[in-house]
């Protein structure tokens, strides 16, 4: 049964500022999930922190994000950490991130099933995220439709809930995502963990414990380096989300873009 299941990525964008325990937890959450479904096999996980041209208030530098990305995963036998997100030099669109992994997943998978493969059950990619990343498409400017269209259409979303947030009332309440709500996944967490990195940031600010939410490596890489102290909080703090001033300079239109 186990081989006739489609071959599985999980893809996780987001600012890992700093990786916490919450954030590794959604792939295993999600992975058991899809594999209850019974019509997957999930194969792997990435994590592709942001690039600092985000411009998010308090956003460390990304070889600082990627490095604790790194240390957090080095237990897990399945999901890996890219960096290609994270180096280019502008904002990319999370359509355009998904684009290059599927491209890159799919050339990978040619390479080792060869030429002569039989099988139609080609690989997909999904994108994990929290359920709020749901509301995230209610923000005007945030998103261009197709590229919504195209996250959820082509690709697919498994979003794992995080307290009393209910990811079925954004889907509703939006006739495009209910129009695809067929390739959203919803996760349920019976076990609750309102890990928070900006919690966590606050917390170091304040020369307080984070022990138990990051893995002992980040938090001696934290201290090593550093990072999240009153002074870093405040970059960014005047800028401009870098998407909103994107979006309407720059429209990425299809997938050959």
């Amino acid at each position: 049964m186990a081989a006739r299941r489609v071959p599985l990525v999980l893809l996780a964008c987001g600012s890992f500022n700093p990786i916490t325990n919450q954030h590794m937890r959604l792939f295993e959450l999600a992975r058991d999930h899809m594999h209850s479904t019974g019509q997957y096999q999930v194969v792997g996980g990435i994590v592709s922190p942001v690039s600092d041209s985000y411009g998010k208030q308090g956003l460390v530098l990304a070889k600082h994000r990627v490095a604790m990305a790194e240390l957090a995963l080095q237990s897990s036998n399945w999901v890996t950490v890219d960096e290609w997100e994270s180096q280019q030099p502008d904002w990319t669109e999370t359509v355009v991130t998904m684009r290059y992994h599927y491209r890159r997943i799919l050339k990978e998978y040619e390479r080792s099933v060869g030429m002569h493969n039989n099988s139609n059950l080609s690989p997909q990619l999904k994108l994990l995220c929290g359920a709020d990343f749901l509301d995230t498409f209610k923000i005007p400017g945030l998103w261009r439709d197709d590229h919504v269209e195209e996250l959820v259409g082509h690709f697919g979303l498994v979003c794992v809930s995080r307290g009393e947030l209910q990811p079925e009332r954004a889907v509703h309440e939006s006739d495009l995502l209910s129009y695809r709500r067929h390739n959203i996944f919803h996760v349920r967490e019976w076990v609750k963990n309102e890990t928070s990195a900006t919690e966590v940031r606050r917390a170091l600010r304040r020369g307080l414990s984070v022990k138990y939410l990051l893995p002992d490596s980040v938090i001696e890489y934290i201290h090593r380096h550093n990072l999240y102290t009153e002074d870093s909080e405040m970059r960014n703090k005047s800028a401009v989300l870098r998407p909103l001033v994107k979006q309407a300079q720059e429209p990425v239109k299809s997938l050959d873009d």
